[in-house]
């Protein structure tokens, strides 16, 4: 754990990412998985899954049908009715943000607007192996059905029998996803990119991963959408004396205990709640076996100097543990999520809130956000013209046309507008 002053924002804010650099080994590596997978399908993700997991796939390798169902009646009964409930919260959420089609008559007479049109196929990336991580699975496929996204698949690293979690599969059984497919890593994602005998052809990925799904996805882009280069998990919380230091304690612990370089950082307003935090943390990892590694407590001497941070780093999850939470809200301008209030934990939002816990990290959230049914969906341009607006229009656009040195452009506007050709 460290403490240290706030002097330099950017400085400070680039000691807080530490951001890893990719290899070049990684890059070549995953480059040869890709292209694997995209010249042999199905027989690569058996081939890769037995080399790198030690785990031979069926074939074909998919879970079948009735495994997912069996996973989602084995559920114990309280963890079972927390799923539906984070599954509620979680859609009526992404209900409130999908975008809606429109129409409007601009002044020449035309009537332009958007339509708004799922995609086809979406592939979701849950991180597995010996973990169980069905939240993951909650926050990336709702988005999604409420999207009107036509197919769902989901791949999710094997288990030694080839299965995935059981409670990934039991919230696959819950939300309705039939084509859960047991392979990780660089892989699942190139099956999801070009497709394969079981795994269709994506039109977006979305879902965090380890540092070689992370590449993967970095080198398809433009194949394919994604949600985001996930990194390192991330939490700032800005408090004042009227925090209690057990509850930051425990907020940038949760954040630390995902491990890989995830980091919390504490903005203290209070050289007192910096000395109380300072021992509550100890106190804690102690307890919680969790590393203090990447724990920082900043000691700020004003809210404008933390919000100036704040803004800088751009954190993924932001906590206002202050007396006038909200005020200090508008001053927020980059953040991927933001917790308002002593009460509001991150570990809500992670899990059963409503708020979707797919985010940008690493400084992102500058011009990035969460993730969000509207990912889901493309915004179609629509122009509706009659002979009339036509008219009124033909001239402007001939003249721009022909600045351009477009001549046929010009001549295909005037035709409308009543010229001859």
């Amino acid at each position: 754990m460290r403490r240290i002053p706030l002097g330099d924002v950017e400085a400070t804010a680039a000691a807080l990412h530490r951001s890893a650099e990719t290899s070049d080994e990684l890059r070549r590596t995953v480059g040869d998985i890709v292209a694997e997978v995209r010249r042999s399908g199905d027989a690569a993700l058996r081939e890769l899954t037995r080399r790198f997991d030690r785990v031979e796939l069926a074939d074909p390798p998919a879970v079948p049908r009735e495994a997912l169902t069996a996973a989602l009646a084995a559920l114990e009964p309280d963890l079972a009715d927390a799923l539906r409930l984070a599954a509620a919260n979680i859609r009526a959420y992404h209900e409130r943000e999908l975008p809606a089609a429109w129409r409007e008559t601009l002044a020449q007479g035309q009537v332009v607007g958007q339509e708004i049109v799922p995609l086809e196929t979406a592939g979701l990336y849950v991180p597995g192996g010996l973990a169980d991580y069905p939240s993951s699975v909650l926050m990336t496929a709702i988005p999604a059905q409420v999207a009107g996204v036509g197919r769902l698949v989901l791949c999710s690293p094997p288990r030694a029998d080839g299965s995935v979690p059981p409670g990934v599969a039991a919230v696959c059984a819950l939300l309705g996803l039939d084509l859960v497919v047991p392979v990780g890593g660089a892989q699942a994602i190139a099956a999801m990119v070009y497709g394969t005998e079981t795994v269709p052809r994506c039109d977006i990925i979305v879902g965090p991963g380890n540092r070689y799904v992370t590449e993967a996805k970095r080198q398809v882009m433009g194949e394919v959408a994604i949600d985001s280069l996930a990194g390192p998990s991330e939490v700032l919380i800005v408090a004042d004396d009227g925090s209690d230091p057990a509850w930051l304690a425990a907020d940038v612990l949760a954040q630390a205990e995902h491990g890989a370089g995830a980091m919390g950082a504490v903005l203290s307003l209070s050289p007192a709640l910096s000395d109380a935090l300072e021992q509550e943390v100890t106190r804690l990892a102690e307890r919680l076996g969790v590393s203090v590694d990447e724990v920082t407590v900043v000691d700020c001497p004003t809210t404008d100097r933390a919000m100036e941070l704040v803004n800088t780093f751009a954190p993924e999850h932001l906590e206002l543990h202050v007396d006038e939470p909200r005020a200090l809200l508008a001053k927020v301008r980059n953040a991927g999520a933001i917790f308002v209030g002593r009460h509001a934990a991150t570990a809500f939002a992670d899990y059963a809130a409503g708020t979707n816990h797919v985010l940008p990290t690493g400084g992102a959230a500058r011009y990035a956000q969460g993730l969000s049914a509207s990912a889901y969906v493309k915004r179609v341009g629509v122009v509706e013209l009659d002979a009339a607006a036509a008219g009124r229009l033909a001239g402007a656009v001939a003249a721009i046309a022909r600045e351009e040195g477009l001549a046929a452009h010009a001549l295909s506007a005037e035709l409308r507008g009543g010229a001859d050709a």
